[in-house]
């Protein structure tokens, strides 16, 4: 072999090295490119989520879990799932006050249309807000955890605060 084919040998080996480095790093970037648009798509999805809930307080009648909620926190639930592992604990929290929400706003659905007198003797709005304010504090303590993953500043798209006020 000649030290000309040494070279050469050499040379398309770096190269191959190269191109394998590149990818990967294209790749990684890629991926963090990725995550941080989910993570922009999953704040959105709580911010629907949050107005949806302001809306139950302002509804005559719970329209049930088919609406705009349903698709904002199925969003929710597969950005998490496929995204963010790392927020299982504040998601699960999360889908666990939802549902609570979403059966107490059945049964004083249910309650309301079987006996009007008894629903307004179930103090349903103290309870309904009790529930709200959880349900703030997961969606914030849900949003605060992305953002510090990410660093992505309060200014973008973020819940609105569902104050009980």
């Amino acid at each position: 072999m000649s030290n000309l084919e040494y070279y050469l040998l050499w040379l398309a080996g770096g190269l191959v090295l190269v191109a394998a480095v590149s990818a990967i790093i294209t790749q990684r970037l890629r991926r963090s490119l990725m995550r941080r648009l989910k993570a922009v798509e999953l704040l959105d999805a709580l911010s629907r989520y949050s107005e949806w809930i302001a809306a139950q307080r302002r509804n005559l009648l719970f329209q049930g879990d088919v609406q705009e909620d349903a698709s904002a926190v199925a969003e929710m639930r597969a950005i998490v799932q496929q995204w963010f592992p790392d927020l299982a604990a504040a998601a699960a929290q999360f889908f666990a006050v939802h549902a609570r929400l979403v059966g107490f706003l059945s049964s004083q659905q249910a309650l309301r249309l079987q006996d009007p007198e008894a629903w307004l003797e179930s103090d349903h709005d103290v309870r309904f807000l009790e529930q709200w304010r959880e349900l703030d504090a997961a969606l914030e303590r849900m949003a605060q955890e992305l953002r510090a993953l990410w660093d992505i500043a309060p200014a973008g798209p973020e819940p609105r605060r569902t104050s009980a006020a």
